[in-house]
């Protein structure tokens, strides 16, 4: 027999003396629950306000990295170059014509550009003035002598050896080599000359390899049928030239924990690996491009019945250090291969001791821009301007430059140096 029986809201047949419906042993009922004891409430409650607690902290230290990261984005200073140069198609950026910033570096220590864009008070005429031997100081921010005054440049001290030198501080910061040959090929050759210094550091060679530095665009360098083309031209306008508050920004974000977590979980830092193991071809490449370079600067200068000079500046790490990865051997012999004077500083500054080398590199904090630490001092750009003195003189070439002008070899002084005199510039 069968009766009916109310089952979730629906009328089921279920048999006599059967408490389930039909094939419903599934829905057997459920016992009411039991109530938790005093102890496991506690423990939940402790549980639950320490779980509040680290989330809480999680959130502040979120915040926190964020504030940080933006405020050390922001409040760091730009670097100095931004303040006098510009936009250049052809070189990334150049100086800005005839600036005048007083307290550039500090106080008193001024920055002045002529209507060229070279570091002087002055512009520069086409042909040599009458009397003088005009020497062109190319290079990175050593030769615009970044933290320095115009009257303290080692290309204004070298001038000041003898009254009838004349120098041009073509030098300017952040170059590559690349930037540096391009800018002397623009604008420097362009000048009568009868010497011509390329001063370079291993910083200039190896951002030879990148289309960028600091955010900012530049050219690079390509061998094409034996000859130096320029690639990457017109440089493109970077983030940095147009919208600098934007790429703060983005390096704030970059810099967050967060995003570096990210980065590592997701394989996306393998670059910087796969960029180690390429070095050693990237290097090739850039000697074998370095290489055609400096023919190309060579045959320039003799064509313009000028003698190039390479000089090598150091860092003050390769002083102390270990120079074997930096470009200083390369350097030293392509020169002695083609009979190219080397000026050796980092031969020359490991003579000197420790007491003293402190003396030639700018500290850091000493000077309110980020990268100022490490460039050469007052003392420094001295030391550098007297030992190029020198050891012009001493080279056939350069020497017979040097006394071609009647009056350019000032006497020596009791203690072997020359007396610093001339004419500002």
């Amino acid at each position: 027999m069968f009766f009916t029986r109310v089952f979730m809201g629906q009328p089921q047949l279920v048999p006599e003396g059967d408490s389930q419906p039909v094939g419903g042993k599934e829905a057997a009922a459920v016992e009411a629950p039991r109530p938790a004891s005093p102890f496991s409430r506690v423990v939940g409650f402790v549980l639950f306000n320490i779980a509040v607690v680290l989330l809480l902290l999680v959130m502040c230290e979120g915040l926190a990295s964020i504030y940080y990261a933006f405020h050390a984005a922001f409040a760091t200073p730009p670097v100095a170059e931004s303040l006098h140069t510009k936009y250049d198609r052809d070189l990334g950026w150049v100086n800005l014509p005839n600036v005048y910033r007083p307290n550039m570096y500090g106080p008193g220590k001024f920055l002045r550009t002529n209507s060229q864009g070279f570091r002087s008070a002055v512009d520069f005429p086409k042909n040599v003035p009458a009397g003088k031997t005009r020497i062109i100081c190319s290079g990175d921010s050593f030769t615009l002598a970044y933290g320095v005054d115009n009257d303290h440049t080692w290309a204004r001290l070298l001038a000041l050896h003898a009254p009838t030198l004349e120098t041009v501080n073509m030098g300017q910061g952040g170059y590559g080599a690349d930037q540096i040959f391009l800018w002397y090929k623009r604008d420097g050759a362009v000048l009568d000359h009868d010497i011509h210094i390329l001063a370079l550091s291993s910083p200039d060679i190896f951002r030879m390899q990148h289309t960028t530095y600091n955010g900012y665009g530049k050219p690079t360098l390509t061998v094409e049928d034996d000859r130096v083309v320029a690639s990457n031209v017109p440089v493109p306008r970077s983030t940095q030239v147009w919208s600098p508050r934007l790429v703060r920004s983005e390096n704030a974000l970059s810099n967050l924990s967060l995003t570096r977590l990210l980065r590592r979980v997701l394989r996306l830092d393998t670059a910087a690996v796969t960029a180690v193991t390429q070095s050693k071809e990237r290097n090739e490449e850039t000697a074998w491009t370095l290489s055609h370079m400096l023919d190309d600067l060579d045959a320039a200068n003799r064509a313009q019945n000028s003698v190039l000079v390479l000089a090598y500046l150091p860092t003050r790490e390769e002083i102390t250090g270990d120079a074997s990865m930096s470009w200083h051997g390369f350097l030293r012999q392509y020169a002695e291969q083609h009979g190219v004077l080397f000026l050796d500083l980092l031969d020359e500054l490991r003579r000197l001791p420790p007491a003293e080398l402190d003396k030639l590199f700018i500290t850091q904090a000493a000077v309110d821009f980020p990268g100022a630490a490490g460039h050469y001092t007052e003392a420094g750009n001295a030391v550098i301007a007297d030992f190029m003195y020198r050891t012009l003189l001493a080279n056939p070439k350069t020497a017979a430059k040097l006394y071609a002008q009647p009056g350019s070899i000032a006497p020596a002084t009791a203690d072997g140096g020359r007396p610093l005199v001339g004419q500002s510039n």
